[in-house]
């Protein structure tokens, strides 16, 4: 039999079985669709509206508890929107080849591309959307279950698809004849997605990715339109090619500095005679918006900054549009917020009533704050550890670099405030915004730069800190918001 789904100007007809689940209909239709919690029911994002059938009048349901059947016709909204791809590193040296290339970084939750022009370096484009994956799970360990479910050929396909289209759009926006490369990278999991790799080894203990090494493939085996895919190097399972190129990005084998990339996960490297150390932390999805109720990508509309003025809420989003959620960014500040204005304690918990009301549509939760608190404990503590073994504390530490799925305007000050970036050191903190990008881009134009990249994933030693003692006690203790006051957890 065949539904109808009609998502922005697109309208499809799909064959399907009667009975079979919707979300899983949609996904394999390649339409876009919000599922965080890959298809369990829990957090209520997969919404669509149904209407023929068995449904007398139209309404709002859950795909992925809902079912296909005759006459069904399916409205999608689906998720885009210019994300967060600025950094602060923009000058980029080159080697001038002849050409274009596309820079390509593949995030769990958001695809950045910056089409560069090889022969001087010049970004003639830059955009971001959200990732297509989403609708298999809003993590790495979702997205891994779904392709051992079968499923590995569609987020494949899904990412593919993505930058393809891209490809397209790009060359004729530009009159660009041909794509001469794409450069990509991103954490391991996703690179393995985007090759059609077997990701179970990244799953389970001992943790074994099939490959970490820089890759060079024909275009034509990825289905891509272009010649030659160029896959970042990565260091280990969970430290991967877009915390590598953010180092690159960032100069940090150049200097003593630590680098924490703050997304689903939180990954840091640090560097300090001539040494590398690096590790990883289980932050959930919460700073690019999964496991929020409101919760959001860096896309267009999203909530990306709240101030309290005169008493009174103020935010901003991206792009000026109309607010539809709130992004990590938008977050830390509102927890911030909330923390100025009493709204919450020390602890977490709201001293009256269980909502804290941004828009009318946006909010924060009881349960928010609690995944917050997760994440933040796991990025504060894993920084924490990593100096402490390369011999560091906050206060020796000369620079902390901040990357990643927080983009380009975190503030530092809310940052501190909730726990989430030290104090000790407030002045040597930098906001780098999507240094994976910037660091991708300049390994594709210079051939210095990518060396510099293969270099460190080579010698970089990770610490694993699952299990352990000493990152347990971190993450307990700086669960609440007591140290916001400059003092150590």
């Amino acid at each position: 039999m065949q539904i109808q789904v009609i998502g922005g100007t697109k309208t499809l007809f799909v064959e399907c079985e009667e009975g079979e689940n919707l979300l899983a209909v949609l996904q394999r239709s390649g339409f876009n669709i919000a599922a965080g919690c890959g298809g369990r029911g829990v957090c209520g994002k997969c919404k669509v509206h149904v209407a023929g059938g068995e449904y007398k009048e139209e309404r709002e349901v859950l795909a992925c508890t809902s079912k296909a059947c005759e006459g069904l016709i399916v409205r999608v909204g689906e998720y885009a929107g210019g994300g967060l791809t600025e950094t602060a590193q923009e000058a980029f040296a080159c080697d001038g080849e002849e050409g274009y290339g596309l820079a390509v970084d593949i995030g769990t939750t958001t695809v950045a591309f910056a089409l560069m022009e090889l022969s001087t370096g010049k970004t003639l484009d830059k955009y971001a959307q959200l990732n297509r994956q989403a609708s298999f799970g809003a993590d790495v360990i979702s997205r891994i279950m779904s392709a051992e479910a079968g499923n590995g050929a569609l987020l494949a396909a899904a990412v593919r698809g993505q930058i393809q289209e891209a490809i397209e759009s790009l060359r004729k926006k530009h009159s660009v004849a041909e794509i001469k490369k794409v450069a990509v990278c991103g954490n391991t999991t996703m690179l393995h997605l985007f090759c059609g790799e077997d990701v179970s080894g990244i799953g389970r203990y001992p943790f074994t990715p099939v490959f970490v090494n820089y890759r060079e493939i024909p275009g034509s085996e990825l289905g891509l339109s272009a010649k030659t895919v160029q896959i970042l190097p990565s260091v280990s399972a969970y430290v991967g090619a877009d915390v590598v190129a953010g180092c690159i990005a960032a100069g940090l084998d150049k200097e003593e500095a630590l680098l924490a990339d703050i997304g689903t996960n939180g990954e840091m490297l640090v560097h300090r005679d001539g040494k590398f150390l690096c590790t990883s932390t289980a932050a959930g999805p919460c700073f690019e918006g999964a496991n929020i109720e409101c919760g959001t990508g860096g896309v267009a509309g999203a909530i990306d900054s709240i101030v309290l003025k005169d008493g009174k809420i103020e935010y901003t989003t991206i792009g000026g549009k109309a607010p539809i959620g709130i992004c990590g960014a938008g977050l830390v500040d509102a927890v911030a917020v909330m923390l100025e204005k009493g709204v919450i304690d020390e602890t977490g918990a709201f001293d009256e009533g269980e909502r804290f009301t941004i828009t009318d549509s946006v909010y924060l939760s009881q349960k928010d704050i609690r995944n917050f608190q997760l994440a933040k404990s796991a990025v504060y503590s894993g920084i924490r550890v990593l100096a402490a073994r390369a011999g560091l504390t906050f206060a020796t530490l000369k620079k902390l670099y901040i990357a990643g799925g927080l983009g380009f305007y975190l503030s530092g000050e809310s940052a501190q405030r909730v726990g989430l970036l030290p104090t000790e050191n407030a002045q040597n903190q930098k906001v780098i915004g999507n240094a994976a990008l910037a660091g991708t881009q300049a390994c594709m134009l210079s051939k210095e730069a990518l060396e510099r990249a293969i270099k460190l994933a080579k010698e970089a030693e990770y610490i694993d800190l699952s299990a352990d003692p000493e990152f347990m006690d971190e993450y307990i203790g700086n669960m609440s918001f007591g140290g916001a006051d400059g003092e150590d957890e």
